[in-house]
């Protein structure tokens, strides 16, 4: 659909919307629901480890501070071997592509925030490796994405368009004094900074700002040897330009600081949609989305604040925003992996790179400059849920729960140990649904569930207490039998709709 269309269409009404619409802090108990709730929007999955390191920080300023120190401090993963060059081979390119976007899935299972930042700024500065070829590029840009995550806007805004990724992607290499392309251009006002108009629906710039500012960006090629974009002076048009009504000889810096001068209402507004949509609802509220680009422009737009003050609010911990979103992809496939608490083999990841083409998204290579959909088109976001995309979806969940050619066969007693009580079936099934759930299961669907998996066979004329007997019986004598009927209980709780959501 053309983005400009889908800004005149209607929104629904969804309850977050209509609900607390500041970043008034969150003051009430710090309970282990509230807890994985924070863990699932900010890493990729609840992990038991991480659920009880948020809950023990006491409240949500210590956890997110805690996570986005995690995020600041960690060391970048290892590049590639082949990452200081290019090769004419498609054959190997590709599998180079393919080794690079395992390692990235392998890394967000262990890189809680800072990965999640990353993928943010992958959906808000895509680039897709379809276009600009070579996997070289993708390890260059992703490394520059992963070491700004999180910290001031400025410097991404400022780099992305040296990337040698983002300068084939958007034809800035071909953009030349004499002979202007307007892509990028475009896009760094349109999709990057600004948007397209402000909140109240004004322009935020012209066709002749872009024209102008396309002349301000020329003079930038790629460097294939070095992996890097080079300014050429003698491609750059270095006359005078007017942009947002301001005239002198700019170049690429002067376009982002003119951005920033003359714009920043704009900007602080668009970026605060954008990561309220990331972390909330694609569905903005508009006063929470307003009061977050306060906080960007008092802190000359930096994201740990932003961060900081939108995870720690109420708005964040409210009921009608738990549970209210779709499980991207990532979320569901890397989510799968740390719920369960597996270490996916390099067979597993592969298997991931190929399901997330099919279940919409392949990262390095999004649909288009707009990114995905799911994550802030408020009429699309349903789109990464759909009956072409639910049975893989459901499938892969219980192909990790029984093992398959890539998983092996799953040992879900340690997982019971860690969060419940193994020898007592109700609340076994109800700390586990608890664990990989967002809306919690009633404690009457809980036990339906516990009675037509764990105690499935059992008479239905026995008491509580014998049925309760009859699984002890079982856990003591035959743990083999036990995982049996554990991992039936798992694949009913991976299949429920509930599962979908986050």
């Amino acid at each position: 659909m053309n983005r400009r269309a889908f800004l005149t269409r209607s929104q629904p009404v969804l309850r977050h919307t209509t609900a607390r619409a500041d970043l008034t802090p969150y003051t009430g108990p710090w309970t282990a629901d509230r807890a994985a709730h924070l863990v699932r929007r900010t890493h990729f999955g609840a992990s038991r480890p991480d659920v009880v390191g948020a809950l023990v920080a006491g409240s949500p300023d210590r956890a997110v501070g805690a996570m986005i120190e995690d995020a600041t401090s960690r060391p970048l993963p290892d590049r590639p071997r082949w990452a200081n060059s290019t090769t004419g081979n498609g054959g190997d390119n590709i599998q180079r592509l393919y080794e690079w976007q395992r390692a990235w899935y392998a890394e967000m299972a262990d890189g809680g925030l800072r990965e999640k930042m990353t993928l943010f700024w992958h959906d808000h500065f895509a680039t897709g490796q379809a276009v600009y070829y070579h996997a070289a590029f993708s390890v260059e840009y992703l490394t520059f994405l992963r070491e700004r995550a999180i910290g001031p806007f400025r410097p991404l805004l400022e780099g992305i368009g040296e990337r040698p990724a983002m300068l084939r992607f958007l034809d800035n290499d071909q953009n030349q004094a004499g002979n202007i392309n307007e892509n990028y251009a475009r896009e760094i006002l349109e999709l990057f900074s600004m948007g397209i108009t402000g909140p109240d629906g004004s322009p935020n710039y012209t066709q002749q700002d872009v024209i102008e500012a396309a002349r301000a960006l020329t003079g930038w090629t790629v460097d294939e040897g070095r992996i890097r974009g080079r300014f050429e002076a003698g491609r750059h048009d270095g006359g005078n330009k007017t942009l947002f009504g301001q005239t002198g000889a700019w170049d690429a810096d002067d376009v982002v600081d003119l951005i920033f001068s003359q714009r920043g209402d704009a900007v602080a507004h668009f970026l605060s949609g954008k990561l309220y949509a990331w972390f909330v609802h694609p569905v903005p509220n508009a006063g929470v989305v307003q009061a977050l680009a306060g906080v960007l422009r008092q802190t000359d737009f930096d994201l740990e604040a932003a961060l900081r003050a939108l995870l720690t609010s109420a708005h964040f911990y409210d009921s009608a925003v738990v549970g209210a979103r779709l499980k991207t992809p990532m979320e569901l496939l890397i989510g799968l992996t740390r719920e369960l608490g597996l270490t996916p083999s390099q067979d597993a990841l592969e298997r991931f790179r190929v399901a997330s083409q099919s279940i919409g998204q392949e990262v390095l290579n999004p649909p288009s400059v707009e990114g995905w959909p799911g994550y802030d088109d408020p009429l699309e976001y349903r789109a990464w849920v759909t009956t072409g995309t639910i049975s893989e979806r459901r499938g892969l969940a219980d192909d990790a729960v029984f093992g398959s050619d890539v998983f092996p066969t799953y040992d879900p007693l340690p997982l019971v140990e860690q969060v419940s009580d193994r020898f007592d079936p109700y609340r076994m099934t109800h700390d586990l649904a608890a664990h990989l759930l967002a809306i919690p299961l009633s404690d009457l669907d809980a036990d339906d569930l516990a009675e037509r998996t764990v105690l499935d066979g059992v008479p239905t004329s026995y008491t509580r207490e014998e049925r309760q007997g009859f699984w002890t019986e079982i856990i003591v004598s035959s743990e083999s039998a036990a995982r049996d009927r554990l991992r039936q209980l798992l694949s009913a709780l991976v299949n429920l709709p509930e599962y979908q959501l986050v």
